[in-house]
Formats: C-alpha cells, structure tokens, sequence
C-alpha cells in the first residue's frame, strides 16, 4: 500500500510505501559559493534548478535493500523535510558543502536518525566528519554500503567503513534517477571507467580510485543509458578517451542512441583523427580538456609531465572544432613558478585560438592531495573556511603572488574572457568555417519558445551594441545553414549565464575583498620557510 509522504508533490520520489522498514535521506548539502563553470545561469534560463546532480547519491539509492524508504534531497534543488526524523541520514560531502554538510548532520543526530557521511571531503577528513557523524564510508561506497546498512539493522554501526582494494567495477544497476526530480535539473551524470594513470598532484582521482583504469561492460554503459531520463548527458571520467580502443567501441555502441553529450578528456585526444570522427557522430558537443597551465615549470611541478609529451596546441584544438565539438578550457592559476603575468597569458591564448569556453580557477589544496600535504608540512596553508575551496577564492599562500592581487587579477580576467566584444571576436572565427552545423538532442516546443524569447530579449531588445553584434553574427550563420540553431541558441545562452554569474561576483566584490584582505599575509617568497622557486 502507499500513501504519500510529507511533501506531496506528486513525484515519484515523495510517494512512501507501508512496508518499508527503515526511512533513508541522501542529502546533497547547498553550495554556498557556487563559481560561474557550474552554469547555474543557464540552467536557470532553462526553467531549471540546476544543470546536473552528482552522481554519488542515485549509486548509493541503486545499493540500498528493497526494505528501505528512500528519499534524495539535493539542495540545490528542493528544501529538506527537517521537521521528519528517518531513521538512516547519508551525507554526500565536498569541501565547498563541508560546512552544510555537518550542520545537516548535527540536526539529523539531535533528533534520534544515524547519521553517516562519504565523499571526498568526508573521506580525507574522517575525524571531523564523525564529531557529526556516526561514521564515514571512505573512497568507492560499493560492498561496504551494504555491509554498513546491515550493521546499522543489527545495531552494530562501526565508525568507519574501508576497505583496502577497489571494486571490479565491470556492471553496474542504474542509477535511481527515479528518486530525483528530473524536472529540476537539465543533464544526468554517466560513469563508464574509474581510476587515472597520472599523478598530478593537486588531484584526488588517484587517491579515491587508484592508477588502475578500471572499465564497465559496454552493453551495461549503454543500457543504462536507455533507461536514462533524459538525452543529454555528461561522461564524469576523468579522462573518458584515454583507452582508446574502449573509447571507440563505446562511440559505435552509442551512436544509435541519439543523445548529446559533453565529456573530459586530455589533449591527446586530437591525435587520432578515427576517434574524433566516432565522438562527433555519437552525439559529443562539449570536450572539457585540462589545459591547466601554460607555464611549463607548473606543468612539470605539478605532474602534469603528459601535456607536454608532444602535442601541438594549435594543431589539437583546430581538429576538435573541425569535427564540430566545442572545448571546455581549465586553466588553474597559482603554483609555485606562477605569477600574475599568467592570468594575461591565459587570455591570449584563448584569444588566438578561439576558444570561448574557459574554465578558469585559483589553486587549491584539497584535503588528501599531495599537494595539500606539502603545503601542510610548509604551514602554506590557511586557515579559511573549505567552503571557500571552489576556484575563485585564494586558499593558500602563493609562492609569488598575494591572495589579493591574486584575486583582483582573477576577476579582471574572468571578466575580458567574457566581455562581449571578445566573445564575438572568439565567434566569429570558430563558427566561420562551418563545422559547427551537427543537431544535438531534441528538446520540446515549449522549451524552444521559452529559449527563443530569453534570447530575443537579451541579445536583440537591448541597448548593448557588443551583445547585438554576437546575435545579428549568430542568427545570420543559423540562416546561411553554416551553423546549426542549437548549437548557435546554445552559444549565445552559454555566454549569457557566464556574464551574468560573473555580474553576481562583482555586485559582492566588497565583501570578497574584506574577506580576503583580512586574512592575507603576502607572497610566501621573502617569508620565513619560503624560499623563491628553484633556488
């Protein structure tokens, strides 16, 4: 029998059934600093609450018994029910959500309910996480979530949950997309792979799944996708080509599925032409690529050795956009050989070759990275809130650089990358060729119109001739057939939601600067234990 629970929506994922005999919450905590990649504009110009959940709740839901009620709570999306007490709370945590994340737990305890926390943040910091927490599951949930559930019937649960091996990783159930409300939210998540070769050491990839690429079936990949409910998605592999073989097996396997997708990869994806060709016909629009540094001494000092194993720039993303797929370009600025000159060597590369899309971030030091505990042991890092840790804030001493000159640099950048008359610049070379003329996913007729207007109404009833040249630039491309309408309406809203996350940055620029003010001590250089880079 069900009834429907506390929240009546009338969504699936609010429905209770009688039967069940424990009541699980998976909680996503709000974000409270959220920087301008994760396109919260334009999801918002979508009628959206967010463009993409996290996968780690979905998995946990698809590991939980039948004998569990169970509830998502993103955020992001929709409030949590605190006035009901369930029985079981898991917390999915990052350092940006570390501090909401133990406020929901403190609540959720004082009220009767297990609380149990996993996550990168949680998993690097376990004995913070259990003054909230009865306990923490550390790195891959797989076979210990079970175990932990089982202990937690028999009122045995332990205060920490690890094991020393990885999971076989070769099938996998779906997700319970089920329990999400789709409506809120634009793209679902998709994993094929887990582990990374590479060492870089401001990176948790190899510390939560280890060097071992570790692959799922491609008939259990593409069922998964079927059962999706949506057509876009986004591959959360860190470096989804990297087998190459695999790559090209999963492109033909998907391909008849008719989705959209964006996905990351490393540069040397563009050295195989095939590969490309296979991306582009299965759906691929976005590549996100880690660029990470111009700066060859940070490449190297950081572990990125494989950006500099023979691939020509130029030659790489000129391929990629001859295939119709756009780049996301990640930038981090602030290792030890970086200084504020960076930032305009950034611009002018993105400048050169086109590429408007561009991640930019400020260094950090992530609990459980290697550089977190160099940086430790040279008392380099801060003593500021985690939830500043999300690219946009300095979190730790720069070698050459103050936290305020760093920051001040940061958003004038930020600010010339998505300048109007730049991103025209940007457009009017990459589109000319017409490469860019494949149709993406399908979206409805209501969506369209809904599109449609917020793009009319910014681009064209204005008085901002730069924003009026991009679209009369756009449209006219669209109507010569040398750029498709989605991915021209999509370019347009793209840099519509950067400039307007970017505005939200400057009307709070006085208070950032006072925060950061106050706790700025400098350049390390010339500090007592620092010493300048090579000497």
């Amino acid at each position: 029998m069900q009834v429907r629970s506390w929240n009546d929506q009338g969504s699936s994922y609010n429905i209770m059934t009688k039967n069940k005999r424990y009541t699980l919450f998976l909680l996503s905590p709000r974000q409270r600093y959220i920087n301008y990649p994760a396109h919260t504009y334009l999801a918002k110009m979508f009628g959206k609450k967010r463009f993409m959940v996290p996968l780690a709740l979905p998995t946990i839901a698809m590991l939980t018994p039948d004998h569990y009620n169970i509830h998502i709570y993103d955020e992001e999306i929709e409030d949590i029910p605190f006035h009901i007490k369930p029985d079981i709370v898991g917390v999915t945590t990052l350092a940006a959500t570390a501090n909401r994340a133990f406020e929901l737990g403190d609540h959720f305890r004082k009220m009767g309910s297990k609380v149990v926390y996993g996550g990168p943040y949680a998993s690097f910091q376990a004995e913070m996480a259990l003054a909230h927490g009865d306990s923490v599951v550390v790195g891959e949930a797989e076979e210990k979530w079970e175990k932990l559930l089982e202990d937690f019937e028999q009122g045995n649960l332990q205060p920490v949950y690890k094991t020393n091996s990885y999971v076989d990783y070769k099938t996998q159930k779906p997700p319970r997309w089920d329990l999400v409300n789709m409506k809120r939210i634009f793209q679902v998540a998709v994993q094929v792979s887990r582990g990374c070769p590479f060492n870089c050491n401001f990176c948790l990839v190899t510390k939560n799944f280890g060097h071992k690429m570790r692959y799922r079936e491609i008939d259990n990949v593409v069922e998964e996708i079927k059962t999706a409910p949506s057509k876009y998605f986004f591959f959360v592999d860190d470096n989804l080509t990297i087998n190459k073989r695999y790559a090209k097996e999963l492109m033909v396997a998907i391909k008849p599925l008719k989705i959209s997708w964006g996905c990351m990869c490393s540069i040397d994806v563009a050295k195989d032409d095939e590969l490309l060709e296979t991306m582009a016909d299965a759906g691929c629009f976005n590549i996100l690529i880690g660029f990470e540094s111009l700066n060859p001494e940070s490449l190297d000092s950081s572990n990125k050795h494989h950006n500099r194993r023979g691939t020509i720039y130029e030659e790489a993303i000129q391929k990629i956009h001859a295939h119709g797929m756009h780049i996301n370009a990640s930038f981090v600025v602030g290792f030890d050989n970086d200084n504020l000159n960076e930032f305009d060597r950034i611009y002018d590369f993105t400048f050169k070759y086109n590429l408007p899309n561009v991640n930019l971030h400020l260094l950090n030091a992530p609990p459980g990275s290697e550089i977190y505990k160099r940086y430790q042991q040279e008392g380099r890092l801060m003593n500021c809130n985690p939830e500043l840790g999300v690219g946009h804030f300095p979190t730790i001493h720069y070698m050459k650089m103050s936290q305020i000159e760093l920051f001040d640099k940061y958003m004038a950048t930020i600010e010339r990358l998505y300048s109007f008359d730049t991103v025209l610049h940007k457009a009017q070379n990459l589109f000319t060729s017409g490469t860019f003329t494949r149709h993406g996913g399908e979206i409805s007729n209501l969506m369209k119109a809904r599109l449609s207007w917020i793009t009319l109404k910014e681009f064209l009833f204005t008085r901002d001739n730069k924003k009026r040249a991009l679209f009369f630039y756009i449209i006219g491309l669209i109507r010569s057939n040398k750029l498709a309408v989605d991915k021209g309406l999509g370019f347009l809203l793209t840099m519509l939601g950067y400039s307007r996350h970017i505005l939200e940055h400057k009307r709070n620029m006085v208070k950032y600067r006072k925060m950061i003010i106050e706790q700025d001590q400098g350049p390390w250089v010339g500090r007592k234990g620092g010493r300048e880079v090579g000497r």
